[in-house]
């Protein structure tokens, strides 16, 4: 089970880096994290039980790791880190292995408060 779809994605998170078929792939990564962070898949009946907030919550936080997920998939797809021409350089912005855990970490960490029952 998908933990957010494109339309909460582009109306309410207000993402702007992937397109539908992108988004698509990567949320189900997203929502597997999850799982692993709240050791067990939750079901639509779990999700319903769940107040409206924590649900959005739940979204968002979907929605934050596809970003993220995103974002270190091109860092591993970039041959070139930086470059210069003439003078002119150019840096990319690259995460590193430790920003990457750390900010997942900070990402998980706005799951609502109702998952932890089932740690």
């Amino acid at each position: 089970m998908v933990y957010a779809d494109y339309e909460y994605y582009k109306k309410k998170y207000f993402g702007t880096l992937l397109l539908e078929d992108s988004f698509d792939s990567l949320v189900l990564k997203a929502s597997r994290e999850i799982d692993k962070n709240i050791n067990t898949r939750l079901t639509q009946a779990k999700l319903n039980n769940l107040s409206k907030e924590a649900q959005e919550q739940l979204q968002y936080t979907a929605c934050a790791l596809v970003d993220l997920i995103e974002r270190k998939k091109k860092n591993e797809d970039r041959k070139l880190s930086s470059f210069s021409i003439d003078g002119v350089s150019k840096n990319f912005n690259n995460i590193s292995i430790e920003e990457y855990t750390q900010t997942k970490k900070d990402i998980l960490a706005n799951l609502p408060d109702e998952l932890t029952a089932y740690l």
